[in-house]
């Protein structure tokens, strides 16, 4: 039997990024939910990724998550993390907005960064829905500010 060959190509990818940097590597996703006849919430906990969930909302499945971040700066170097306005989702199509009435850290505001100059951070967020949710996807974003000392 002759000798034969196959070939085929593969990714190599890489993020780099430089000093005094925030990276966004995920984004913060309650996942899908149930909207009841009573208003209720959907919270993501920023440490563990878990939702739960309150009054006529249900968790219906999905992958929810914290967002999630990396910071670059100096080893064990002071930083403060700052939260921009709460977010308000809107209906993709419209008719419909719900929002974020918190968003929490993985940690305190005030931090230092690892004996390599890093830190991974986490955002999750409390999302109000209204009884009787219109059904559909919501989308809307949010600023998380790091300021290094």
């Amino acid at each position: 039997m002759p000798a034969q060959a196959a070939a085929t190509a593969a990714k190599a990818t890489v993020i780099t990024i430089r000093k005094l940097s925030l990276l966004n590597l995920s984004d913060l996703d309650f996942a899908t939910n149930i909207a009841g006849t009573a208003a209720g919430t959907i919270v993501i906990d920023p440490d563990n990724d878990t939702r739960s969930t309150t009054g006529g909302t249900i968790a219906a499945g999905g992958v929810p998550q914290a967002a999630k971040f990396y910071t670059y700066g100096g080893p064990l170097q002071n930083l403060q993390v700052n939260r921009g306005p709460y977010p308000v989702l809107a209906r993709v199509g419209g008719g419909a907005s719900m929002t974020v009435t918190e968003l929490t850290l993985n940690g305190p505001v005030l931090r230092f960064l690892n004996a390599a100059g890093l830190l991974d951070l986490r955002v999750g967020g409390t999302l109000a829905v209204a009884a009787n949710q219109m059904p559909g996807a919501y989308t809307g974003t949010f600023q998380i500010i790091v300021t290094y000392y």
